[in-house]
């Protein structure tokens, strides 16, 4: 175990709380590998061991941000008291909400995010299975209960592209200042009321 008494874990998680608490206070633009270390207790060279560089730090904060998305999206997929229609529904909502929050009351957090969330990287390839994963279950539990027709994973893949507007991130950016919310939920059943 480090000085700090603290382990390798408890290292990273605590770099990136630090990390986020110094974002939010002196933009991202601003946070140095070397002042997280001195925050820790620990040299430059042991949180290099952890994190490569800065652009390791802001995947991590972005990573753990996705992962707690994906946490609230799986909670809509268990709620038992919704059809399936109505979770694909609050399911978008969420996904819309998020991004919306994260851009309005989060700015710095946004920013690394926007550019540390490149397509290729291994944390936003996860989110972006676990949001299949989730959506093809739903369109499944729609096809069994009669709300739609077709082949689950192609409806998944229709459902996220056909509103894309209303969930990536620059997207949803240049249309903050609106209430988009309707729009998104006249374009959900619209697609249902094709899909059935």
């Amino acid at each position: 175990m480090p000085k700090t008494g603290l382990t390798s874990e408890q290292i990273k998680v605590r770099a990136v709380d630090l990390t986020i608490s110094r974002m939010r206070k002196f933009g991202f633009e601003k946070v140095r590998l070397s002042e997280i270390a001195k925050d820790l207790g620990v040299s430059h060279a042991a949180l290099y061991s952890h994190f490569s560089d800065k652009a390791a730090l802001f995947d991590a904060v972005s990573a753990r941000w996705l992962k707690e998305l994906d946490g609230k999206l799986e909670g809509i997929c268990d709620h038992p008291d919704l059809e399936p229609t109505a979770r694909i529904t609050k399911w978008f909502l969420e996904l819309h909400r998020a991004k919306c929050i994260k851009i309005c009351n989060d700015p710095e957090l946004f920013k690394a995010f926007n550019y540390s969330a490149q397509i290729e990287k291994p944390f936003v390839q996860s989110h972006l299975r676990n949001m299949d994963r989730q959506l093809q279950r739903l369109a499944g539990e729609a096809v069994k209960m009669g709300e739609m027709k077709g082949d689950t994973a192609v409806i998944a893949k229709m459902l996220f592209e056909a509103t894309i507007a209303f969930h990536h991130p620059v997207l949803v950016a240049l249309h903050i200042n609106e209430d988009r919310e309707p729009l998104l939920k006249r374009v959900l059943k619209t697609l249902f009321d094709g899909l059935k």
